[in-house]
């Protein structure tokens, strides 16, 4: 609630999507039921954006809340009036439940939490009888505190801020460019194949799938683009800072992992999961993810920077998006995990996915998840082109991955 608001602009708004595809249409009164009590569990998250005299705040909102059916506009921004205030949209089409959340509000893992607590509430409601397994967060009175506690405060620590901006902010970065869309929403193209299948490719190249796929990303696009030689290729991983730093909470708490390949590295994959291997694990301690929740941190702990009036810190906020042309990264690529539910919803439930949203300096984003056996990875783009795309799913299928292509051919209503 303190920086992310401060960074909305025309275009942009920091949102990411969640998604559930079930067995059956969707009931718009149950859903709105499940919404309801799902709210009940999640109480912080039933909140307003507040604007005051030295900084943003969430207050608690007493509206009832609602859900529309989705109008296939991809991740346009929240009208928070027309919202109700909420900081989250709950939308349906057919069979799928689209949850779009303000990153301002959490982070990817909590918010996977509250989808969980969404799907269960609505299941049961439409009659099912499900064992949750203590798998899924259901009743208010298992609150805790930790819960809405503040990570990066609970765990800053001093920082050169000199320093500490420099390393945060990074060089310019290959910045992807092309025609974009003139109108609101974004294209999607998600492609989905067997966990075990993505799995033995990533280990036989020695390395996790998201060194793999973060490789292949940056390879497709050297492939596919046109090179700049006067800048490297970057790509930022964001980090859950929760398996590293003790908090329970379910505001947000994670970080970015920058990392660089030359654009004058050769054209193996190789190479780039050797580079991207390397800058991981110089950037997954202790000492340098502290560094930077703890410059995540300054608007609130640092006095001076507290205590500046709201123009201000969101003037100097927005400073380097309005006075630079340059982006830091060529393409961000996000990945929850596997996510697990009760043997009960998993007949009900037929898959899940996640987006990212993009900005015209990064036009490109890729969220990833894994459900049920399947992994679902969805490129969320302003682009017109899909030629990344083409190239990063062929590539795949060329190393024996079978995938299984869907998209919201944005790119054909331009």
């Amino acid at each position: 609630a303190a920086i992310y608001p401060m960074v909305i602009t025309v275009s942009t708004q920091s949102l990411f999507r969640l998604s559930a595809e079930l067995c059956d249409h969707i009931d718009k009164d149950d859903l709105l039921e499940a919404a309801e009590r799902t709210f009940q569990r999640y109480p912080y998250y039933a909140v307003e954006l507040k604007g005051g005299f030295f900084r943003y705040s969430l207050a608690r909102n007493f509206r009832k809340f609602v859900v529309r059916e989705d109008d296939g506009c991809h991740l346009k921004k929240i009208n928070f009036i027309k919202n109700r205030g909420y900081l989250i949209r709950i939308t349906y089409y057919k069979r799928k439940i689209f949850v779009d959340f303000f990153h301002g509000l959490c982070d990817g893992m909590a918010a996977m939490e509250f989808m969980k607590t969404l799907l269960y509430n609505y299941l049961t409601v439409r009659g099912e009888d499900i064992d949750s397994g203590g798998m899924i967060k259901i009743h208010p009175k298992e609150i805790e505190e930790a819960e809405v506690s503040d990570g990066f405060a609970e765990n800053f620590g001093k920082i050169n801020i000199k320093e500490g901006a420099k390393k945060m902010a990074g060089a310019p970065a290959f910045r992807l460019t092309g025609k974009l869309f003139r109108k609101e929403g974004y294209g999607v193209i998600e492609g989905t194949m067997e966990s075990d299948s993505l799995k033995a490719l990533a280990k036989s190249y020695n390395c996790s799938i998201t060194v793999f796929l973060a490789a292949h990303a940056l390879l497709s696009i050297a492939k596919a683009t046109v090179k700049d030689s006067r800048r490297d290729y970057s790509i930022f991983i964001p980090v859950n800072l929760r398996n590293y730093f003790p908090s329970g909470t379910m505001l947000n708490f994670t970080t970015i992992t920058k990392h660089r390949v030359p654009q004058d590295t050769e054209l193996k994959l190789e190479k780039y999961i050797e580079i991207i291997s390397a800058s991981l694990k110089e950037q997954l301690n202790k000492d340098d993810l502290r560094m930077k929740l703890s410059f995540t941190s300054l608007f609130e702990k640092n006095p001076f920077l507290r205590f500046l009036p709201l123009p201000v810190k969101s003037f100097f906020a927005r400073a380097g998006r309005f006075f630079s042309l340059n982006t830091r990264q060529t393409i961000i690529l996000s990945n929850v995990g596997e996510i697990k539910l009760p043997k009960e919803m998993n007949g009900q439930v037929d898959a899940l996915s996640f987006n990212l949203n993009c900005s015209r300096k990064t036009p490109n984003n890729i969220a990833m998840l894994s459900y049920n056996g399947k992994t679902v990875i969805s490129f969320t783009r302003q682009l017109v082109s899909t030629e990344i795309e083409r190239e990063f799913f062929t590539g795949l299928a060329k190393m024996g991955v079978n995938v299984k292509i869907a998209s919201n051919l944005r790119e054909v209503k331009i």
